[in-house]
């Protein structure tokens, strides 16, 4: 099954890809060509970086069912646990316990039953363990072959009989293959033409929009507030000391009479 960080890593590549093709699309081009030459490609591609999950997220439902297919799709390839599991029940079993035991157990019958012989104690005990010896030595040569004459049967039975569901299994694997990847294409798409085209025309026609606002704004020249000449003739002093603005003139004053 694919950990969750091996689908992150996937989207950032299908991201990244999916970029790519989007500014080098001819409706980014001449889009570029038509603006005012202060967005690029590389501008553009920072932005989209930034906001690389709202954009991923325009594209949610089409990556959620391509995550699920291909979960799926590991999970049928993953071996089962019963596989490469012998089967045919207790007979490989025996086929390999009894020649085991018994060629152990000869070792040990024989060994004590000629050692008791050669000393001369207990003949008739050591007789019987010769006889025990030799019987399980029969059994393991006979469980041995048995094991061979059946592992022979075995194999021959495999090499005749045609593998279940032979035609079926690849058929299965390469119509799963296929969903997978029509899933995957749906994502992409769904990724470039809804999200990642319109962020970037949008970006494009702000660009263009803030510089066509920036020309019509008037300029603000400072108006002509110059001081007024006060030395011309027009703002020319009053003279004081004309007759209009002489002073009262004074009267004698008179000698009263004596």
């Amino acid at each position: 099954m694919p950990d969750t960080g091996s689908l992150r890593t996937e989207e950032a590549t299908a991201f990244a890809q999916a970029l790519g093709q989007a500014l080098d699309s001819p409706e980014i081009k001449e889009a570029l060509r038509n603006g005012p030459g202060t967005t690029g490609t590389e501008r553009l591609r920072v932005q989209a970086f930034r906001s690389r999950a709202a954009l991923c997220a325009t594209a949610a439902t089409e990556y959620r069912a391509y995550a699920r297919l291909r979960t799926e799709e590991a999970r049928l390839a993953a071996p089962s646990p019963e596989d490469g599991r012998p089967s045919g029940g207790l007979l490989p079993a025996l086929a390999v316990l009894v020649p085991s035991l018994g060629a152990v157990a000869a070792v040990i019958f024989l060994a004590i039953g000629f050692g008791m012989r050669l000393v001369g104690v207990h003949r008739q005990f050591s007789d019987e363990l010769l006889y025990a010896g030799w019987l399980a030595a029969g059994i393991a040569v006979a469980a041995t072959a048995a094991g061979l004459v059946w592992l022979l049967v075995t194999a021959a039975r495999n090499r005749s009989a045609p593998p279940p569901d032979g035609d079926a299994a690849p058929c299965a694997d390469a119509g799963s293959g296929s969903e997978v990847a029509r899933a995957r294409e749906a994502w992409r798409l769904a990724l470039l033409e809804r999200g990642i085209l319109p962020f970037l025309l949008g970006r494009i026609q702000e660009e263009q929009a803030r510089t066509t606002t920036d020309r019509a704004r008037p300029g603000y020249s400072a108006p002509e507030y110059a001081s007024p000449e006060y030395a011309s003739p027009a703002y020319g002093s009053p003279g004081y000391g004309s007759p209009e603005f002489a002073g009262p003139t004074a009267t004698p004053a008179r000698s009263s009479p004596s």
